[in-house]
């Protein structure tokens, strides 16, 4: 998803697809037909390796891979002097083996003595999500919570059960102890079984059960974004009946862990042998059908001090994004941001060192450039109608 769109840049002299995969990155190279595109055959774990070929014509890397592998590939970018971008990381909670958002932020002095840039979570959500969260700090009086809200009405096909991204990733943070931040404090709640309410998502996706589940955002709002006074801050996720059971299941059993058992004197990881056994995000362009809504819910005052509450947000389908990228609708989410990104460092309006989070970000051009890549924005407010952010900001 990630390579098509940068296809779509005319500026680029060169995109390097790598994995540890030869046939997949043969494959998608043909899919696009690009002559700029070549591959590489890499292990994201081999720093060195993967330093060296950065060093040969690269300067910037996209990290589109699991976020375990974050800090190598961080690593690599300073060896070879280029600026880095993820789209996530295993969450805000300091568990064994995680690479926390914390943890990435400790490499700003690396980065930023190289003039280089770790631009850091900058996809849907989180990503998007803290640029609403930025354009209402910047166009509100005041704000005293912050809730983050996805969900979708998504509908899989020809599965008995899917994951519309990375399955390791959704385990992972579904598991995890979700955090909160209230009254200045972070707290960590109970997976699955906290923060549970009903959210009315704008139509076509409507009334959805979410409930509190780690995720980025919690992490970095309250600490980067600049609030004074911000009460409460969370993440709160629309899970089916269904997949909630799964969870269950699979942490009761202990399907979900990372360290291998002994199976027939072989070492086996539990979690890797579910996530072989489900379809991977790329087999489901054509099996889901629906819409998913993401955004950033905040309360607090308008600059004249009228009390109000607003729901920013981006919505699409699996249609539109089968038809603009060959890709269901969340991975699609999560690539294009990414590819602003860069579009924005060659145009010179993303020149920033060390390493940043979304929300630290002018959100003007991305507010600008979002909907130009089908990724429509609109706000959701007590105080007014309806109304499409790209057009209130022209």
């Amino acid at each position: 998803m990630v390579a098509k769109g940068l296809a779509r840049l005319p500026h680029l002299k060169s995109i390097v697809l790598a994995d540890r995969s030869a046939e997949r990155v043969e494959a998608v190279k043909q899919r696009i037909g690009d002559p700029r595109i070549r591959t590489c055959v890499i292990d994201a774990r081999d720093t060195e390796a993967l330093a060296r070929e950065l060093k040969q014509d690269t300067g910037i890397v996209i990290h589109a891979g699991i976020p375990r592998f974050n800090l190598q590939v961080m690593e690599a970018a300073l060896s070879a002097g280029c600026h880095y971008i993820d789209m996530a990381a295993d969450g805000p909670v300091e568990l064994p083996g995680l690479v926390t958002i914390q943890k990435q932020m400790t490499y700003d002095e690396v980065f930023r003595s190289k003039g280089l840039m770790a631009l850091l979570g900058i996809g849907v959500d989180p990503g998007v999500t803290n640029i609403l969260a930025r354009y209402a700090k910047d166009h509100m009086g005041s704000i005293d919570e912050i809730v983050v809200y996805d969900g979708d009405n998504s509908v899989v096909k020809d599965y008995p059960f899917a994951i519309a991204f990375s399955p390791d990733t959704s385990i992972e943070e579904c598991l995890q102890p979700p955090l909160a931040y209230r009254d200045g404090a972070f707290h960590r709640e109970t997976p699955l079984v906290s923060g549970i309410e009903e959210f009315t998502f704008p139509d076509p996706v409507g009334k959805l059960t979410v409930r509190s589940v780690s995720h980025e955002e919690v992490g970095t709002l309250p600490i980067y974004l600049g609030v004074e006074g911000l009460r409460r801050c969370e993440f709160k996720y629309a899970l089916s009946d269904e997949y909630v059971n799964i969870l269950s299941v699979l942490h009761t059993l202990g399907l979900d862990r990372e360290d291998p058992v002994m199976v027939n004197g072989h070492p086996v990881v539990p979690r890797n042998v579910v996530t072989a056994l489900l379809p991977q995000p790329a087999d489901l362009t054509n099996a889901l059908e629906g819409t998913s809504c993401v955004g950033t819910w905040v309360k607090g005052t308008l600059p004249d001090g009228t009390p109000t509450e607003m729901y920013l947000y981006t919505m699409g389908s699996h249609a539109y994004s089968r038809h603009d990228m060959g890709a269901n609708v969340t991975v699609w989410q999560a690539g294009i941001p990414s590819v602003i990104a860069v579009d924005l460092m060659f145009r010179g309006m993303l020149d920033v060192v060390g390493t940043v989070v979304p929300e630290q970000l002018d959100p003007t051009p991305w507010v600008r450039e979002l909907p130009r890549w089908g990724m429509a924005l609109y706000a959701r407010a007590t105080h007014t109608t309806e109304i499409h952010l790209s057009n209130a900001l022209a």
